[in-house]
């Protein structure tokens, strides 16, 4: 995986998983101000940016072992971990499965519940989920690409357009359903629940499921923004809210860290 080291080389250490269609410049920003006061790790996740696909079509578990796996080969027994939208529903996982390795854990408009449809809402959906697998069949039988050039342009998401035909497409339609409500239930640690108040993506509905499912954890909303809050000087203010909800024991945590590497020297 492509990654990057931004701030203090003795900080308490913060990995970083951006969102669908996004890499890791996209929370760059953010680290750069968290990097004044934290080791942040960021990373381009497999399939995007400069990260290599991954060798199946993963879903969110196996992407959450990547994570871990990383912080492994990195030394990282225990880390704070920050997601966004995909990178939220990842690092969901990767608490619930790794629960001794996180310390505190940041949300930021993260995927992974199912929405709130209307009944006209339910109907346009199955109607579309039918039309996708009769124009599917109309290219298989006529041998053209109505599906790609057509149906895709005017019935398929943002991140769908955007995902190339193949492997990613096949992970987001994987990971796009999946459903993290066990995850988030067995999540003990600290949490901060950051959410955008104009969030259409992840609506605040999500945001309020989240802090009842996990125990621990504190919901702040931010007024008049959307799923990308920490875009432009939107980064500082989560930055604030972000390094208050982590300063409260990783300076605690920096000192066992820095005398137990004292420690070692001497022995």
């Amino acid at each position: 995986m492509n990654t990057i080291k931004i701030g203090k080389s003795d900080g308490y250490p913060l990995i970083m998983l951006h969102g669908w269609g996004q890499s890791l410049q996209s929370l760059k920003p953010l680290a750069e101000l968290l990097g004044n006061y934290c080791q942040v790790h960021l990373i381009d996740l497999p399939g995007f940016g400069q990260s290599p696909l991954p060798e199946a079509d993963w879903n969110t578990l196996q992407y959450a072992e990547a994570i871990f796996d990383y912080a492994q080969s990195q030394g990282l027994k225990q880390f704070d971990i920050l997601g966004h939208s995909f990178g939220g529903s990842i690092a969901i996982r990767l608490a619930s499965q790794h629960e001794k390795a996180i310390n505190r854990l940041v949300l930021i408009g993260a995927r992974g519940l199912p929405r709130q449809s209307k009944f006209t809402q339910k109907l346009y959906f199955s109607f579309v989920k039918y039309l996708s697998k009769l124009v599917k069949l109309t290219d298989k039988i006529l041998n053209c690409q109505i599906y790609e050039k057509y149906f895709i342009a005017k019935f398929g998401s943002r991140d769908y357009k955007n995902a190339s035909p193949g492997r990613m497409r096949n992970i987001l339609v994987k990971t796009v359903t999946e459903n993290t409500i066990a995850s988030a239930q067995k999540i003990l640690k600290p949490t901060l629940l950051l959410w955008g108040e104009d969030d259409t993506e992840t609506p605040i509905y999500m945001a309020q499921k989240y802090h009842e499912l996990i125990k621990n954890s504190k919901l702040i909303i931010l007024p008049a923004k959307d799923h990308f809050p920490f875009n432009d000087v939107g980064s500082h203010l989560c930055a604030h809210y972000i390094l208050n909800f982590l300063s409260a024991d990783n300076q605690k945590k920096q000192f066992q860290i820095q005398a137990e590497a004292k420690h070692n020297a001497t022995v």
